[in-house]
C-alpha cells in the first residue's frame, strides 16, 4: 500500500531554481501544501501561482537562509500557515566549480554555503519536530558529482559529496524516529524532452517523479542510498 502525500506539508529549497518548481507543482497535485523558500522573489512568485491555479496549496518565503535565525523563521511560517511539517526537500541551487590550484575563494564559499551549509541549517531546524512527531522524510536532489570525482568541479564536487555525507547522518541518528531519508544524484535536468539531435534529455519532469516515487513508498520501507538518474 502506497503512503499517501494528501494533507502533507513540504519545505522546498533552492525555489528559484526551475527543478524545484516542478517538483513543486507536483507534490501540491498530489495534495501535499508547499513552501517555496529561495533567493529570487520574482521566480518563486511564479511556481507559487502556477500551483494556485491548479488548485494546490503554495506560498514562497524569499531568504538566503544563511543563518539558523533566517531557517527558523521558515520553519515557523510554515507551522502557522499550514499547521505542521512533513517533508523537507533540499534542492542544489547552482554549480559553479574550477580546477583546485586556481578555484576563486569567493565562489568556493558561496558554492559551499547553497549546497551544503543550507541543508544543513534547514536540517538542524527541521529535526526536533520531525523527531518528536516520530515521522518524516528528508529528500535531497544533489547531482551526479556525488557519484565520481571530475576535473574542474571544484568546490561543487566537495558539497555534493559532503551533502551525501550529512544526509547519511540523518538516516543513522534518526531511523529509530520514524524519519527516512533519500537522496537523487541527477545529471543535468532540462524542460524539453528530447536535444537538438532528438536524443531524449533527463527532464526535470523526469526527476519530479522519483521523488513523489519515493515518498510514497510505503512508511515500513527505508530510505535510500544516492540514486543516479
Amino acid at each position: 500500500m502506497t503512503n499517501s502525500l494528501q494533507g502533507k506539508t513540504a519545505i522546498i529549497t533552492g525555489g528559484s531554481t526551475e527543478l524545484a518548481g516542478t517538483v513543486a507543482l507536483a507534490l501540491a497535485q498530489a495534495g501535499v501544501n508547499v513552501c517555496l523558500c529561495g533567493r529570487q522573489a520574482d521566480l518563486l512568485d511564479i511556481s507559487v501561482e502556477r500551483i494556485k491555479q491548479t488548485g494546490g496549496k503554495a506560498f514562497f518565503v524569499e531568504s538566503s537562509l544563511g543563518s539558523l535565525e533566517e531557517v527558523q523563521a521558515v520553519v515557523n511560517q510554515t507551522l502557522s500557515t499550514y499547521g505542521g511539517l512533513d517533508i523537507l526537500t533540499l534542492i542544489s541551487p547552482f554549480w559553479s566549480g574550477g580546477m583546485i590550484h586556481s578555484h576563486n575563494v569567493k565562489t568556493w564559499d558561496l558554492v559551499m554555503d547553497a549546497n551544503l551549509r543550507e541543508p544543513f541549517l534547514m536540517a538542524r531546524a527541521t529535526l526536533p519536530i520531525l523527531r518528536e512527531q516520530k515521522h518524516g522524510e528528508i529528500m535531497a536532489i544533489g547531482s551526479d558529482s556525488a557519484m565520481g570525482i571530475y576535473q574542474q568541479d571544484g568546490a561543487y564536487a566537495v558539497a555534493m559529496h559532503g551533502l551525501t555525507t550529512l544526509m547519511e547522518l540523518i538516516r543513522a541518528e534518526n531511523a529509530e524516529f520514524g524519519i527516512r531519508t533519500h537522496i537523487l544524484s541527477p545529471g543535468l535536468a532540462l524542460s524539453t524532452p528530447f536535444d537538438a539531435e532528438g536524443k531524449p534529455n533527463l527532464t526535470t519532469d523526469d526527476v519530479a517523479e522519483w521523488v513523489l516515487w519515493l515518498l510514497t513508498r510505503p512508511s515500513r520501507l527505508r530510505g535510500n542510498s544516492p540514486i543516479l538518474i
